[in-house]
Formats: structure tokens, sequence, C-alpha cells
């Protein structure tokens, strides 16, 4: 099975991705590259996603080790790589808090990203005597103690889902990385949504590569009916959850795999839950595609802000 992408369906209107995919993504030092797992997927002319492969970062991207070092640079390159038609989900924060992203000076998204973390007067470094990811979200932290309401702040699309502050001590490590080494380096490449997007479609300048969505796992099984939480680890209840999950993701969301036993068999076996994860990101991403990637902001305080912050497909 082929999880690097291909050139079939280029028949297709740009609009109409030949393939999906979603990566549940990990940004542990010593192994990221196999804790980090990518699906894919094709959708075909109606709507139905089929699966068709499920495996490691390190197995797809020919990363050279799977130390966070040489895997994310790779799955930077893979992203840049796909083809046009192409539809990422992505299951980390793609930005902050609109207040923290004014307050340092950035008028947009991409503005903010392409020069991270030093857009936010955080250093970038990597070495033995400092720490990158807790200079972060301490520089975060004294922004929010000026301007926000907590000492972690969520994005409004963080508060609708259900997910996480991207600076608090849960997610910051995935926001920094995924934000520094995937996004930065792909932004010449990629267009993101809802970002790059406007009422009338894409906008002006934005590349003419494949679309990067950010997604959320729990935010998507729990939209289907299926269990959030308690589905990770090598006990017989999350053994039972993972597979109530992957037995039922298909029917829930229009989705098949192929093939099937072994698809379902690896969501099963990977105690982390890092397999399942990929294809809820998969079937994220493909919803965000078939809605033409509209944002649902009925009821945030702030609409506009998704320009700025981001949006969780979920």
């Amino acid at each position: 099975m082929d999880a690097t992408g291909d050139e079939e369906g280029s028949d297709r209107e740009a609009s109409d991705p030949a393939r999906v995919y979603g990566v549940d993504f990990s940004a542990a030092a010593a192994d990221a590259g196999r804790k980090t797992w990518i699906a894919s997927g094709r959708v075909g002319r109606g709507t139905e996603l089929a699966v068709t492969d499920l495996r490691p970062l390190t197995e797809v991207a020919g990363a050279d080790s799977a130390r966070r070092s040489d895997a994310l640079p790779a799955l930077a390159r893979w992203l840049r790589e796909r083809d046009e038609g192409a539809v990422v989900g992505l299951d980390f924060p793609f930005g902050l808090p609109r207040f923290v992203v004014e307050e340092t000076g950035n008028e947009s998204w991409r503005s903010f990203i392409s020069r991270f973390p030093d857009s936010i007067g955080a250093g970038g470094g990597d070495g033995v005597d400092d720490d990158p990811v807790r200079a972060f979200a301490e520089r975060c932290v004294g922004l929010t103690e000026r301007h926000g309401e907590g000492t972690y702040d969520k994005r409004r699309t963080d508060a609708a889902a259900g997910a996480r502050s991207p600076y608090g001590f849960i997610a910051d490590t995935i926001a920094f990385y995924g934000m520094r080494d995937v996004l930065a380096p792909a932004l010449d490449e990629v267009r993101f949504a809802p970002m790059d997007r406007t009422p009338g479609g894409w906008r002006t300048g934005a590349p003419a590569g494949p679309t990067a969505v950010e997604t959320y796992p729990a935010a998507v099984l729990e939209r289907l009916g299926l269990h959030r939480t308690n589905y990770k680890g090598g006990g017989d209840e999350a053994t039972t959850r993972r597979r109530r999950n992957a037995e039922e993701l298909p029917e829930a969301a229009d989705v098949i795999y192929n093939p099937e036993a072994a698809v379902t068999e690896t969501m099963v076996s990977n105690a982390g839950g890092d397999a399942l994860d990929a294809v809820a990101a998969c079937v994220g991403a493909c919803t965000a595609w078939k809605r033409g990637y509209e944002a649902d902001v009925d009821g945030f305080p702030d609409p506009d802000a998704v320009a700025l912050e981001g949006y969780i497909y979920g």
C-alpha cells in the first residue's frame, strides 16, 4: 500500500482531492517519528472516504531516525510534497489567542507563523542549556496576565472543541514544535484553511499547493458518538474502547477501510491510540473539504478571530 501520495485522479478539479491524509502528531524528543502516525485516504466521485494506508511517520516520510530533530523536518517536507488536490489534517494547534498575536505586532496569521517563535518574543534555540517550549509558554502567560482572562487562555475554537490552551502544560510542546518545525517551513508551498480563505475562495497569493487544516481527533470521535476518552492504554477497557471506535467509525463517518481487517487491527493493537487518532484526523480533514473549509463560528464572541487564531475542524 502506498502512503506517499500519487498522481491518480489528475483529471479532477483542484477542489476535488484524490487524496486525504490525517496526521496524529508527536513532538517526543526521542521517538516523534514512531509516535506520529499518518492515515492515507481517497475520496471517489461520491462522498465516501476510503482509508487505504496507516503507518508511522518513519515508514512514510523517510526520516533519517525517529528523533524529533529528524522526524519533524521530514514531516514538513512530506507535507510540502503533497499535490494541489490533497488535504491534510494535522492535530496540533495552528495558532494562539488573538490578543497574544496582536500584542506582538503581527497583523496576519502568516506573518506570525513565518517568524515563530521570534514573532512572539520567545527564543527558538534548541540547546542543552535552554528550554524553548518553556520560553514560549512563559511569554504567552506574561501576555495573558496583562490582556487575557486567565493563566492559560484558549482560542475561540479551543473552547468550542473542548481543546486545551495551546500554551498550557498539556499542549505547549506540540504547539511549539508543530508551528516552528512543520507549519513555518511549509508556508510558501501549502495553503491553510480557513486562514487563507476568503468568501470567494482562496485569497490572492495563497500557494497553489496542498491544503492543511487543524483537526482534533477527540472532538471528531465525540461528534460521531464514539469514545472521546479512555481509549488509550494497554488495559482491557482501553482496548475495548479502541475496538468500538475502530469498528463503528465507518458507519458513523461514511468511511471504509481497505483492507478492512488490517486497518481495523492496526488501530486496535496500537495501544497509544496514535493510529486511531490518525484515522480520526483523516475523517476531520475530509469533512473540512466536503464543507468547503467553512468555519462554523456560530456562537463565537469574535467570529473574525479565526483568520488570526486558526480553527479546529472537528
